[in-house]
């Protein structure tokens, strides 16, 4: 296998690791957003506070809960009886920084910037006309 067309497998490789990591599909539910939105303008709160805040059972609010401190975009704490959540801001930058940083790696290998060559023809890519 050529040099480039090995790199393009790597970076093919590496772009489907990270989007098909937790963080991303974890923010792609319209019920996990508005969670994530609610807990931003309340801050810490317990299930039954969060989930009496949606239309959904509390228990499907649970479930969206749990995945989303999985995914590592909130923080979990048991207190007593109850269990508290809160968005883990300071997590999902850093996880989004280091995805971002992936990317970046990636792209380098296998989508050069306008007017460079591209793939094993050496043809240059070039913008549509609009």
């Amino acid at each position: 296998m050529p040099a480039g067309r090995r790199a393009r497998t790597r970076a093919a490789k590496e772009l489907r690791e990270i989007l098909a990591g937790d963080l991303l599909p974890s923010l792609c539910d319209p019920v996990r957003i508005a969670i994530v939105e609610w807990l931003t303008l309340h801050g810490r709160s317990d299930i039954a506070t969060i989930a009496s805040a949606f239309p959904q059972d509390r228990s499907v609010v649970s479930r969206h809960l749990g995945l989303l401190r999985r995914a590592g975009v909130l923080r979990q704490e048991k207190v007593g009886r109850h269990v508290y959540f809160e968005l883990d801001g300071p997590a999902v930058l850093a996880r989004l920084e280091a995805i971002l940083g992936r990317f970046r790696e990636a792209v380098v290998r296998c989508c050069p910037p306008e007017g460079e060559p591209s793939g094993p023809t050496g043809t240059l890519r070039r913008r549509k006309a609009t």
